[in-house]
């Protein structure tokens, strides 16, 4: 990758606004709200009170009481009615927006896109990937326009799984293979913490985790096999990597990193 290239992502975005949003969102989210500073971004689950994952979203904090979660096309609605449920008499205020994600790639991205509201880290925080969360008039307009699998491609090569594809709604958190980036484990109760804390403390695998392998030139929907079984299931591919829902019992692939 040389040149900047961006797109805008099939995302949903959800602002949170409120003299509450966030104390709300830290009660309500996996991961550390409360200490997000204006400007900052940060990766959650979004949990159902069973444990089970609601949604993978990111956090932006664009003021002292404005926040987004963006979440994959189609899952804002779901985040909302799964919020209002826990609302009661805090004062926030949720809603699908028709704000934009907008996608940049290339070397040193980060740093030629420039600062200003609504950076967002898309990854594991790589100098040549950034996005912005805006209203459409306040997107940057820099670099050449992509398609979305290109895009899609560095996220793959990324290790980073995407909702829907690699981790299902539904899906117990331990699948993820994210959690030190997607859950806190030193903040105060969420929704869903106690199946997190249980399958943490005794060092418990999920079922079927999410995994990285070098790509062979896979196909999403491959079946992965060791000898003659079946463990697993290529869900995003990637030039480099690909990701697979893999067995607990098999010693394919690496963790997410």
């Amino acid at each position: 990758m040389s040149e900047l290239i961006w797109a805008d992502l099939a995302r949903d975005v959800v602002i949170v606004q409120g003299d509450d949003a966030a104390t709300f969102l830290h009660s309500q989210l996996a991961n550390d709200i409360s200490s997000m500073l204006v400007g900052e971004s940060r990766h959650s689950l979004l949990l159902e009170p069973t444990g089970h994952i609601s949604s993978l979203v990111r956090v932006v904090r664009h003021a002292d009481t404005v926040f987004t979660l963006d979440v994959e096309a189609g899952g804002g609605e779901t985040v909302v009615t799964r919020l209002k449920k826990f609302i009661l008499r805090a004062k926030v205020t949720l809603k699908v927006s028709d704000w934009v994600v907008r996608a940049f790639r290339g070397d040193n991205a980060a740093a030629l896109v420039g600062s200003g509201a609504g950076r967002a880290i898309p990854y594991w925080g790589s100098p040549d990937e950034i996005d912005v969360v805006a209203e459409r008039s306040q997107l940057p307009e820099i670099g050449k326009s992509a398609e979305l699998s290109e895009i899609d491609v560095t996220r793959v090569d990324a290790h980073w799984p995407r909702l829907g594809a690699d981790v299902l709604v539904g899906d117990i958190p331990a699948t993820v293979g994210l959690l030190p980036t997607v859950v806190s484990f030193t903040k105060g109760c969420y929704p869903g913490q106690e199946l997190v804390e249980r399958m943490d403390s005794r060092g418990s695998l999920a079922p079927v985790v999410v995994r990285k392998i070098t790509n062979h030139e896979y196909a999403v929907g491959d079946t992965l096999f060791e000898g003659d079984e079946n463990v697993g299931l290529v869900t995003s591919v990637g030039t480099q990597w690909a990701l697979a829902r893999v067995s607990r019992n098999s010693a394919l692939g690496e963790p997410l990193s």
